[in-house]
Parts: C-alpha cells; structure tokens; sequence
C-alpha cells in the first residue's frame, strides 16, 4: 500500500474551506481530469457515495467513493473502491487560516496495465495529488467572501 501526505495553509477560515471543499460544483475546477457524477447526498454526511471517473493515456478508470466518517468542520474520511483508496481530510484552524492535512492509503488498481502501474508508483501520483491541492487552495482563496 502507498501513503501520500500533504498539508497546505489556505488564507481562509476553517467554515469557508469546508463549505468550499463540500460544495461539489466546484470540484472539476480543481480535479480537472476527475468527471464527479451521482451523488447520492451532501459531502458531510456519511454513507453518501458518488462516482468518479478519468482517463490516463486512454484507460478510463471509473470508481465508487463513500464518505465513512465526519467530524463537520473538521474532519471527512472518503473510501474508494479504486484501488482500493482512504483519503483523510483534516481541517484545522490556523489562526485566520486553515491547515489542510490529507492523508491517503492506497493500492493501485489490477486492472491497470503494469506500464501505468510504474508510471503511477514513480512519484507521478503524489505530484498529481500536490497540483490538485495546490489548485483546491488557490481556488478557495479566490472565493473568499470580502469583510463586511
């Protein structure tokens, strides 16, 4: 199994990154390669699932993710069936800001072909990951809502 850490320090009260992280319109704005489809409820309640979908140099990968545990405003644990897949999103306030911690375990699919698999496993998905949430925090910064 592979683990991958990030934490990042967003400009941002803890409520609005959590709404901003929760808010699922704004999702393929920062998962560009991830298509999100059937969501069964809200993102901060658990048992709801959605599906996911990308292509990696023409592999379509489709999976089913389900929201295990929350802790609002703090905390969301999401299990895949792509892998299979446990990200960890910690959300702690850092004075004005927030720290976003992720945390994910993960095995890389069977049905990949081994050449991906080697791609993946080289540090391409870890920098993947990093540019997403590099994304999700300029992006959440940007919406912040200006003080009254």
């Amino acid at each position: 199994m592979k683990h991958f850490h990030e934490e990042i320090r967003i400009e941002a009260p803890v409520e609005h990154v959590w709404a901003f992280f929760g808010d699922t319109t704004h999702w393929e704005d920062w998962m560009p390669r991830r298509k999100t489809s059937d969501i069964s409820g809200p993102m901060d309640q658990v048992g709801t699932t959605f599906v996911q979908r990308t292509k990696l140099m023409g592999f379509e990968m489709k999976w089913t993710s389900e929201i295990i545990e929350v802790e609002p405003l703090r905390f969301v644990h999401l299990h895949s069936d792509w892998g299979p897949t446990d990200n960890r999103f910690r959300f702690e306030p850092d004075g004005e800001a927030t720290r976003l911690v992720v945390d994910s375990d993960y095995e890389m699919p069977g049905k990949l072909p081994g050449f991906i698999k080697d791609l993946m496993g080289t540090g391409w998905m870890d920098g993947e990951m990093r540019r997403v949430f590099q994304d999700f925090k300029a992006l959440a910064e940007a919406k912040v809502p200006a003080h009254a």
